[in-house]
Order: C-alpha cells, then structure tokens, then sequence
C-alpha cells in the first residue's frame, strides 16, 4: 500500500502494477473504521482508495493499481473531478479482457446499495460480474489531480480460517466466491496480459482527441 499511495503522490506517467500478497491481509477502504482485535491470521492495512474491507492472498486472489498523472486519460477543467475518467477506462479494459478470454459477463454490476463492511458482498458501477458472482472490485483516489485505479480479482472463496477471522472482525458473513464460484479457471496473468493493451489502446485514443 505505500507504494500504490506513493504513485498516487508522485505519478507523472501512466504506471500499472498487479501484485500478490504474502503473507495474506485484510485491507480496509481509506474511511473505514474497524477495532482492530490481537491475534488475526492476516495482517490488517488501509488503502489510500476507499471502499470496503477486502481479504488478500497469492492462492485466492490478486491486485492491481493503475495510477494516472494529471490530465490523463481525459483533459479539460473536469478532469479532476471525473470519476468516469480513470475509473471507467481501466474497468472497461478488464471487461474487454474478459470477454476476449471467453467470460460472459453480467450486466451492469451494479446493485442497490447495502451497508456491508465487506467488498465482495455488493457491485457497484464498475465493478465486473459474471454469473452473479464479483469478481473484480475497482475503487479510486484523487489527489492534486492524480488518479489512482485501485482493484482485486477474486480468484476463490479465501481458506476458512481467513473467512472466520473476517467475519469476527466485521461482524457479517463472508460472500464472494470469485471466479470459481463462476465456474471459471484463469489464470492472474492471463487477465492481465490481456488487460494491458487494451488500456494502451484507451490512452492512445484519448492522447488522439
């Protein structure tokens, strides 16, 4: 997380990083407010993004940040308050990948909003769905005009002990079963290397006009 919050501070080109956590986390959204208790198997951090809590691990799942300099993807006096900018070109990215790679995904991820303290328990706008499961969680920061994209796929339900201890902490049961619990099998950098250039494909265009 210090390095996705350094981008943030000091990013003056598009720079995108994938990455895997050991040992495995909890990360809380940057307004967050959980009581932290002793003796969790998984070590408890705060993004600079907001949003909700997520569990992190290299045999379930992994992350991504895309940071975007001042003016990037989309110019004008709006671009420092434009949500669909950055965010809406690095989802589209994923959901293009996806779809390449043969998931049929579902509409519009979005659901009514709920008061969960978990992720994976709701979509929003962009987060990406396939057979009602999330599988791809995407939040945002802004700051002095630098946009950071913030995500996690969720590859499988994380192991019970790492469920159980969430759950105790948050106080709700753990949903989200990823892309197993949609039946499908995908490898992290497949995904990836299929995301990637079609996010230079969007910043060439808008670089275009």
């Amino acid at each position: 997380m210090a390095l996705d919050a350094g981008l943030l501070e000091t990013a003056d080109e598009v720079i995108a990083r994938s990455y895997t956590w050991a040992p495995p986390a909890l990360s809380l959204g940057k307004f967050q407010e959980v009581e932290i208790v002793p003796g969790l198997p998984f070590e408890v951090v705060r993004r600079p993004s907001g949003g909700r809590a997520v569990l992190h691990g290299e045999a379930f799942e992994w992350s991504f940040a895309v940071a975007f300099p001042p003016g990037l993807p989309s110019g004008g006096p709006r671009a420092a308050v434009d949500v669909g900018g950055p965010y809406g070109v690095v989802a589209a990215a994923f959901a293009g990948a996806l779809v390449e790679l043969g998931v049929t995904l579902d509409g519009s991820g979005e659901t009514p909003y709920q008061r969960s303290a978990l992720c994976f328990a709701g979509a929003l706008r962009y987060d990406i769905c396939a057979r009602g499961e999330k599988i791809v969680a995407i939040a945002q920061a802004k700051k002095e005009g630098r946009t950071l994209v913030h995500g996690s796929v969720l590859m499988s339900r994380p192991p019970d002990e790492l469920v159980l201890a969430a759950e105790a902490l948050l106080g709700e049961p753990w949903q989200g079963e990823g892309l197993a619990g949609a039946g499908l099998a995908l490898a992290p950098a497949t995904i990836w290397n299929a995301t990637l250039p079609r996010l230079e494909a969007a910043l060439r265009l808008a670089a275009a006009g």
